[in-house]
């Protein structure tokens, strides 16, 4: 028994796992299918007759070809995540009556 798991980025709702699992389950020696719209993954259980390429070319002919993903990697900001910065500009302005109110002498 094997496992092979395939990034599906287009399978992206319910319609979509129902016709990916039609698919695989079409070719024999697929025992198990978890198909997640949610991961946007395929999960297949099968036997070592049935290669990965098999199971991409089965998705690749029902509209779904799989992606190879390389993860994204962004240069770390000393400043943590800038982009509310870029959006508008930031001004500090402190109410007086919110003044008034701190401290031990808060008005309610």
């Amino acid at each position: 028994m094997a496992v092979s798991t395939l990034p599906v980025p287009s399978m992206y709702a319910d319609h979509h796992v129902m016709a990916v699992r039609e698919s695989l389950s079409a070719l024999s020696g697929v025992q198990d299918i978890d198909a997640s719209a949610a991961f946007k993954e395929v999960t297949v259980k099968h036997t070592k007759q049935v290669s990965r390429k098999a199971l991409a070319e089965a998705l690749e002919k029902a509209g779904y070809p799989v992606v190879e993903q390389k993860p994204v990697e962004e240069e770390p900001s000393s400043l943590g995540d800038p982009a509310w910065y870029e959006c508008a500009s930031r001004s500090i302005k402190t109410d007086p009556a919110d003044l008034e109110m701190s401290g031990d002498f808060r008005m309610y």
